[in-house]
């Protein structure tokens, strides 16, 4: 004769299914990380390819108006824009501003906030992508402003860059980072760059905003086109955040 079950094996029956959705639940998740940590190592390393062809093609017309008059040189803000679509890379000559599709946009990590515009007529650190703490992605702030010693004080210096950046393969070049740490530094979320021993403006870390948000690690794109992902990646051996290129 059939009889139903106890309270007693209904309540170990429902602690086995609790234990094996768990177990499931876990791996989804554990799965979809994954797949969003491949997502942002493919986004910076089509990052680091763009970077290469960028700057191997100065006389071309591709690297935008801000190199007319550079020769062989060009700004590391314009490359950026040209990634962003802003400023002289503005596809959308009806509107003044438009949201990022994070979907399409190699500089918007997949784990991080996907509510990202673009405003026209601005160049890149005049917050033509904001909102600021909603930014994912930064570039290698030395790559943009070189840290110099001018009659004893240390200041920023514009950098410019050529064909020649290539020969430094391990210079990082964009990463994860914190927009938002960035706001609270009142620095702006486009570049950064840890101290690295550096006697100048960037020894004090205020530029230093790196976000681990894959399981606790930075994932960078580096100039020689890999990607390499560390715990501590400031102090990671073989990444030569010290290079800065020579001041004119």
């Amino acid at each position: 004769m059939w009889r139903g079950f106890s309270l007693v094996e209904l309540l170990v029956v429902m602690s086995i299914i609790a234990v094996l959705l768990s177990i499931l639940l876990t791996a989804v998740g554990r799965a979809r990380r994954s797949a969003r940590q491949f997502v942002c190592q493919n986004n910076l390393r089509n990052v680091a390819v763009e970077f290469t062809l960028f700057a191997e093609a100065p006389e071309s017309g591709l690297n935008g108006e801000k190199t007319v008059g550079l020769g062989a040189r060009f700004r590391l803000e314009t490359f950026q824009e040209k990634i962003y679509r802003i400023n002289a890379f503005w596809d959308l000559p009806n509107l003044n501003s438009a949201p990022i599709n994070p979907q399409l946009q190699p500089l918007m990590c997949p784990e991080g906030p996907v509510d990202l515009r673009r405003v026209a007529n601005l160049p890149c650190r005049d917050y033509a992508v904001a909102p600021a703490e909603h930014v994912s992605v930064a570039f290698n702030a030395r790559l943009d402003r070189i840290s110099v010693q001018i009659e004893g004080r240390w200041v920023l210096q514009e950098a410019l860059l050529g064909a020649r950046i290539l020969e430094h393969p391990a210079v990082p070049l964009a990463f994860d980072a914190d927009g938002a740490e960035a706001v609270k530094k009142t620095v702006v979320p486009y570049y950064s760059a840890p101290p690295a021993g550096d006697a100048g403006r960037y020894g004090s870390g205020q530029f230093w905003f790196p976000s681990m948000r894959h399981g606790g690690k930075l994932t960078s794109a580096f100039v020689g086109g890999y990607v390499l992902s560390s715990r501590a990646a400031e102090r990671e051996a073989g990444w030569d955040w010290s290079y800065q290129p020579p001041a004119e």
